[in-house]
C-alpha cells in the first residue's frame, strides 16, 4: 500500500462504520476503525467507539509530541491538519481491513464492553482501554471495579429488570432464503449497471458502463469474492464503491483466483457482457454466455427455366411410346393404382417415320 505523503509524516484515515459494514457484513452499530501510516510505512488499526474520536486524536497527538505538527487527518477534522485521499487509497484501506483477521471479532467485544461501561457507570477507557480484556472471556474477579459496584447494588435493592419473556415462535417464511419482497425499507435501493468482464492479465476486469470510459481510470482492486452455488453469480462487497454514482463508469479488478477455472477461461479467451445489480447488501454480478454462432445455411437448388410438372411425365410416356414400338407387351405404371403392375396393351410393331407419329401422338 504506497500512500503520497508529501509533508505529512502521520496520517490518521477514519474509517466510518457504514463503510466498514460494506466489506465485513457483521461489524457493530457506532464502530469505527482508525488506521495510521507513517512515513516509515508502518501501519497501525485502532477499533473505537464513534463517541471516542476526539480522544483517539489526542491520545495519538500527545504520543507523536514534537511532532504533532506533521499529524493529517482525514475526513477533516478542525485544529488538525488534512489532505486529499484518492477513491482507490480508500479502496485499500477498507480492503486491509477486510482481510485483517479476527477484527471484526474485536469490534464486537469492544462494543459489548463499551456499552456496559456507560450503562454501570464506569469509564470506558478505564475497561475498553489498551490493557483492557473483553468482558465476556474473563471472569469478574479480573475486572474488580466492575465486580464490586454489581455485588453493591445485589445488596442494597433487588434488580428491577423482568425476566425476559420468551422469544415468539418465528412466522412462517413466505419466501425462500435469499428472496424478500422489494418494499422491505432495507431493500428498496438497487442500481442497474450495464457491464463488461475480460481477463486482464492475471486478474479479471469489470468495466461498469463500458461505453462511457475514457481509459484513464485507476481499476479498483477487490481481493474477495463470494459465488453463488452454481457460480452463475458472483457477489462484490458494497463497500467496494464507496463514491461511485449510478451511470458513472468504474473499473474493477478482481485475482483470477478468485474465480472457477472456467470462467477464468472463458474470461481469458472473451469479453463477456454482465448484468449488474447494487444493492445496500452487495454488488451482484450475472456475466451473459454469449449466443452461440448461427449453423450455415444450406444452399440454394436453383431451377432450370422452363422447368414443370408436366415434362417428366410427357417423357415417361415418350419411352413408354417406344418400348411398345418394338413390340410384345410391356409393364406399364398405373399412377392410379400405386404399387400395383398392369399389363400394356399390345400395339403393334411400327418403324420409321410411324412409329416416330405414334410416339408424337402418345404425348
Amino acid at each position: 500500500m504506497v500512500f503520497e505523503m508529501s509533508s505529512v509524516e502521520t496520517l490518521a484515515y477514519f474509517l466510518e462504520e457504514d463503510s466498514l459494514r460494506g466489506v465485513m457484513r457483521d461489524w457493530p452499530e457506532a464502530m469505527q476503525l482508525m488506521v495510521r501510516l507513517d512515513e516509515a510505512g508502518r501501519c497501525e488499526l485502532l477499533v473505537h467507539h464513534r463517541d471516542e474520536a476526539g480522544r483517539v486524536l489526542e491520545t495519538l497527538r500527545e504520543g507523536l509530541g514534537e511532532e504533532a505538527e506533521t499529524l493529517a487527518v482525514v475526513p477533516p477534522v478542525e485544529g488538525f491538519a488534512t489532505r486529499r485521499v484518492r477513491f482507490s487509497e480508500e479502496q485499500q484501506l477498507l480492503a486491509l481491513a477486510a482481510s485483517t483477521e479476527g477484527l471484526s471479532e474485536s469490534a464486537q467485544d469492544y462494543a459489548i464492553n463499551y456499552r456496559f461501561a456507560c450503562e454501570e457507570g464506569l469509564d470506558p477507557e478505564a475497561v475498553v482501554g489498551p490493557r483492557a480484556r473483553p468482558l465476556a472471556d474473563e471472569p469478574e474477579s479480573d475486572l474488580p471495579q466492575v465486580a464490586e459496584r454489581r455485588a453493591a447494588r445485589r445488596q442494597t435493592q433487588p434488580d428491577p429488570r423482568p425476566e425476559p419473556a420468551p422469544a415468539p415462535a418465528p412466522e412462517p417464511r413466505l419466501f425462500p432464503a435469499g428472496f424478500e419482497a422489494a418494499n422491505d425499507p432495507a431493500r428498496r435501493e438497487c442500481s442497474l449497471v450495464t457491464a463488461q468482464l475480460h481477463g486482464q492479465g492475471a486478474r479479471v476486469r469489470l468495466s461498469f458502463e463500458p461505453g462511457a470510459l475514457q481509459g484513464a481510470e485507476i481499476p479498483v482492486v477487490v481481493e474477495n469474492v463470494g459465488h453463488s452455488a452454481d457460480f452463475g453469480c458472483f457477489v462484490l462487497p458494497r463497500g467496494a464503491l464507496a463514491g461511485w454514482q449510478p451511470g458513472a463508469p468504474l473499473v474493477i479488478d478482481m485475482p483470477q483466483e478468485q474465480f472457477p477455472e472456467a470462467w477464468a477461461a472463458r474470461f481469458r479467451r472473451q469479453t463477456h457482457h454482465a448484468q449488474v445489480s447494487v444493492t445496500a447488501t452487495g454488488v451482484f454480478v450475472r456475466p451473459v454466455l454469449p449466443e452461440p454462432a448461427a449453423p450455415p445455411e444450406a444452399p440454394m437448388v436453383e431451377l432450370a427455366e422452363g422447368w414443370s410438372l408436366g415434362r417428366p411425365l410427357r417423357a415417361a410416356l415418350l419411352v413408354a411410346g417406344m418400348v411398345a414400338a418394338g413390340g410384345g407387351v410391356a409393364l406399364g405404371w398405373n399412377p392410379f393404382s400405386v404399387g400395383e403392375e398392369t399389363a400394356a396393351p399390345m400395339i403393334p410393331a411400327r418403324t420409321g417415320l410411324a412409329a416416330l407419329a405414334g410416339a408424337e401422338t402418345a404425348r
